[in-house]
C-alpha cells in the first residue's frame, strides 16, 4: 500500500516530509525541552507515522495539524530562520559542487598550444594582411560570447621601427593579476596595450602577431595610420577533465591525459598538462626518422588507437607547427625549424618588390641544398668560402637536433621506469614533453584524469573529446 501511497497521495508524502523535518528540530533541541515537550513531540511524530501507513488521507491530515501543533508550542524558533536555510542551501551546493569537481569532472583553461590542433591554446589571427577589418562592438560581444574571440588594434601615429615591449608600470599588484599591460615601442611613441589573457613579452608578441613561433618578426617598421596591431585572438579551449573513468581502469596508450607538473624538472612547477601518453611501466620508447614513435621494437602508426589524427600527416611535407607532423626527434626537429618562416622571407612575402617571389624560390632552394647537404653529411662545394658558410649552417642545424635531448635522433632510446609514464605533446613541433625534460617520465600517480568535454568556445572541438 505505501508505495501506491507515494505515488498517488501528495498528503501522504507531505506527511513524511513533516515527520522528517520535526524529528531534526527535536534532536538538534533535545538538550533545551522540558522531559514532557520531548514526549509530546514524539508521540505526535508516531501518531503522523502511523496514520501515514494504515489511515486515510482525512487521518493524514489530522495527524498532520495535530503535529504542526505541538510542534509550535513545544520547539523554540530559530533567529534568522531564512538566513539559516539560504546559508545551509549555499553550502551544500557548494559540496556538491567540490564532489563533483574532485570525483567527475574538473574544469580547465588550455593555455598553450602544445596540444593543437586537437586542443587549442590561445591562437591569433593576423589581420593586417588579409583585408579583414575589427567589427562593431556588438558583432564583437556575440563573437566573445560564443566563440571566444577578442579584437585588438593599434594604429601608428608616427613612422617609426618596432623597438619592443615589455610590462607596463601599472601591470603589478593585483590588477596586474587580473589584467596585464604592455608597452609597445614604435620610433619616438610608447603605446600601451591592455590583454586580460596571463602571458610575458614573448607570448604577448606571438598573440598580437608581432612575432612568430620562431621570434622572428613579421614587419619591422610602420608607416603613419599603418596597423602596428590588427589582430584577432581566440581563447584556448575550456575543458572538463574525466576524473572518473581512471577509477574503473588505468591509464591507456593514446590517451589525452592531464596531470599535474609538482615539482618535475623541465615542468612548470605546480600546474597542470595535457599530453598523450605514449609509453608506460618498462616500455622502451624511439622516435623514428620517419616521425613515428617506436614502442618495444613496435612502430606505432594511424591504426594505433588514439594516433589516427597524429599520424595523418604527409610524409611528403615538413612537419609544421600547430598541425599534425607525427611526433619529431632532434633531426624531424631541425628539419621543422629549418624549413619554417623567418624573418627575411616574412618581409619578401608582404613585400610590393616585384623580385620578391623569386627571391623566395631562391632561399628554398638554398635550404633544400644545405639541408640534404647536412643529411647526407657531405659539403656543398669546395670552395673555401662556401666551406666556411657550409660549416656555420651545419653547426646550427646540429645546435637545432639537441632541441630534444632526450631523442636527438633515430637511434636514442628512453627506458620507462615502473609505475611511470611518458607523454608527448600533439604539435610536435612546440611542445615541451618528454623528449626535452631532463626527467623523461613522471609517476602515473600523478595523473588527474583524462580529456573529457570541450564545453567552450563553440568551435568544431566542441564536445566530447575523443569523438
Amino acid at each position: 500500500m505505501s508505495p501506491f501511497r507515494h505515488v498517488f497521495w501528495k498528503s501522504y508524502r507531505e506527511a513524511g516530509h513533516l515527520a522528517e523535518q520535526a524529528q531534526k528540530l527535536l534532536d538538534h533541541q533535545r538538550d533545551l525541552l522540558t522531559p514532557a515537550r520531548v514526549t509530546e513531540l514524539e508521540a505526535s511524530i508516531r501518531h503522523l507515522e502511523s496514520m501515514r501507513n494504515k489511515g486515510t488521507r482525512e487521518d493524514i491530515t489530522a495527524a498532520m495539524t495535530r503535529l504542526e501543533a505541538t510542534a509550535q508550542t513545544s520547539l523554540m524558533a530559530y533567529p534568522h530562520a531564512s538566513m539559516r536555510e539560504n546559508v545551509e542551501g549555499l553550502l551544500t551546493m557548494g559540496i556538491v559542487l567540490f564532489a563533483f569537481r574532485q570525483f567527475f569532472f574538473q574544469p580547465m583553461a588550455i593555455p598553450t598550444g602544445s596540444a593543437q590542433p586537437t586542443f587549442n591554446g590561445i591562437t591569433c589571427e593576423d589581420l593586417r594582411y588579409n583585408g579583414k577589418s575589427v567589427p562593431n562592438l556588438a558583432v564583437q560581444a556575440v563573437e566573445w560570447a560564443l566563440f571566444g574571440q577578442h579584437y585588438f588594434e593599434l594604429i601608428a601615429e608616427q613612422d617609426g621601427e618596432l623597438g619592443g615591449v615589455s610590462p607596463s608600470s601599472g601591470s603589478g599588484g593585483i590588477t596586474g593579476l587580473l589584467r596585464k599591460s604592455f608597452d609597445v615601442e614604435v620610433g619616438r611613441v610608447t603605446y600601451t596595450v591592455k590583454t586580460s589573457m596571463s602571458e610575458g613579452p614573448n607570448d604577448f608578441m606571438r598573440h598580437m602577431g608581432l612575432a612568430n613561433d620562431q621570434g622572428s618578426l613579421p614587419q619591422r617598421f610602420f608607416k603613419q595610420g599603418e596597423p602596428i596591431i590588427r589582430c584577432r585572438v581566440k581563447s584556448g579551449d575550456r575543458l572538463m577533465v574525466d576524473r572518473l573513468t581512471y577509477n574503473f581502469r588505468n591509464p591507456s596508450r593514446g590517451d589525452t591525459v592531464v596531470f599535474k607538473s609538482m615539482q618535475h624538472p623541465g615542468m612548470t612547477a605546480n600546474t597542470h598538462y595535457i599530453k598523450r601518453l605514449v609509453a608506460l611501466n618498462g616500455e622502451t620508447v624511439r622516435i623514428g626518422d620517419d616521425r613515428h614513435v617506436v614502442i618495444n621494437g613496435q612502430r606505432l602508426d594511424a591504426k594505433t588507437p588514439g594516433f589516427a589524427d597524429v599520424y595523418s600527416f604527409d610524409p611528403a611535407k615538413h612537419p609544421v607547427s600547430s598541425s599534425y607532423s607525427g611526433h619529431v626527434n632532434g633531426i624531424g626537429f631541425a628539419e621543422g625549424s629549418w624549413f619554417s618562416t623567418h624573418e627575411a622571407e616574412y618581409e619578401l612575402l608582404h613585400s610590393r618588390d616585384a623580385s620578391a617571389a623569386q627571391q623566395l624560390t631562391t632561399i628554398s632552394e638554398e635550404k633544400l641544398k644545405i639541408w640534404r647537404s647536412f643529411t647526407n653529411a657531405t659539403a656543398v662545394t669546395t670552395d673555401g668560402s662556401q666551406n666556411g658558410r657550409w660549416a656555420q649552417q651545419k653547426s646550427r642545424l646540429e645546435a637545432m637536433t639537441q632541441s630534444t635531448p632526450n631523442f636527438p635522433n633515430a637511434k636514442a632510446e628512453v627506458t620507462v621506469r615502473p609505475g611511470h609514464v611518458l607523454c608527448l605533446g600533439d604539435n610536435t613541433m612546440n611542445s615541451s614533453d618528454s623528449r626535452m625534460w631532463p626527467v623523461p617520465d613522471f609517476p602515473q600517480e600523478r595523473i588527474v584524469g583524462k580529456s573529457g568535454w570541450v564545453f567552450w568556445p563553440l568551435s568544431r572541438r566542441w564536445g566530447w573529446s575523443q569523438h
